[in-house]
């Protein structure tokens, strides 16, 4: 039974990652969400869950030095096909830039190819939140290019072995150029370390939890707006990015999409790590899909 579901849910990818069909590119009529607006909100949502992460993680590795080199303190997540370099840092701006191959060469990250630059700017001080921006230069990921600027405000929350970090990124007019068309993302993504704070060495028990609102615009004009409630967050594991095949999706929560008087709610599992969701539009009967690039 498996092997037919994952059959069918590879069929529907491969109709809605590498297809341009009329529902992309339709008018912005009242019509039901289809399979391929999923697709391109999980596109977008790919590239927004790999810069939001690579941030959480510099800021780590960078807390206490300007080149970012440390090593001992945290585990980088970055391949080494990644460079970091100081821009121009000073006792109170930290300023770096990470980036990714060359500019024929991309690197792999997370299972995505990954080229261009990342370039983060924070205040540096003791107190809590502490604020970053983060801007693109020619940054492209599966060959869509990412731009525009976002917010990155980090907390820390809890006490003794409960205390653990939880951050806000905050797009405002983010851009995702593909082959469809240009994508707009506006709104806010938190995500909670939930599991693995206490020991930063080992990625292995990293768990992260994610929820929030945000629209995205596609290139037809029609907006959908995407809720990820506190209450069913969704779950990312860092030990599935680390599988010899990365499987860099949630492994459950739930992901609701709405354009007008429509609806598609995903649910992403009960924590395996795979790439298999289940789909829901208009309430109807869920069918599976597989997620992909």
């Amino acid at each position: 039974m498996k092997k037919k579901i994952l059959l069918f849910g590879m069929l529907l990818s491969i109709a809605t990652f590498t297809s341009c069909s009329s529902d992309s590119n339709s008018t912005t009529a009242d019509t039901a969400v289809t399979s391929n607006d999923v697709a391109a909100n999980q596109s977008m949502d790919n590239s927004i869950d790999d810069i939001s992460l690579i941030a959480d993680n510099q800021y780590e590795l960078t807390e206490g030095s300007t080149t970012g080199k440390i090593v001992g303190n945290y585990y980088s997540i970055l391949p080494t096909c990644a460079t970091i370099s100081d821009l121009g840092s000073t006792a109170t701006v930290r300023l770096i830039t990470i980036t990714f191959g060359t500019t024929t060469n991309a690197c792999l990250f997370r299972g995505h190819s990954v080229k261009g630059q990342i370039i983060l700017t924070r205040t540096i001080g003791t107190s809590f939140p502490k604020i970053m921006t983060v801007t693109f230069n020619n940054l492209y990921i599966n060959d869509n290019k990412l731009d525009g600027m976002s917010t990155w405000k980090r907390e820390m929350i809890g006490d003794g072995v409960t205390l653990h970090p939880k951050t806000t990124f905050t797009m405002t007019a983010m851009t995702l150029t593909t082959k469809s068309g240009v994508y707009t993302r506006n709104g806010d993504r938190v995500r909670e370390m939930t599991a693995g704070f206490s020991t930063r060495l080992s990625p292995t028990d990293d768990i992260y939890s994610t929820y929030g609102t945000f629209t995205t615009t596609h290139p037809n004009g029609s907006v959908f707006t995407s809720l990820i409630e506190a209450s069913t967050p969704l779950i990312n594991k860092t030990a599935c990015n680390l599988l010899q095949v990365p499987m860099p999706f949630p492994v459950s929560g739930k992901l609701k999409i709405t354009k007008n008087s429509h609806t598609a709610t995903i649910d992403y599992g009960n924590g395996d790590c795979d790439n298999l969701a289940m789909l829901s539009i208009d309430g109807a009967a869920a069918t599976p899909i597989v997620l992909g690039n």
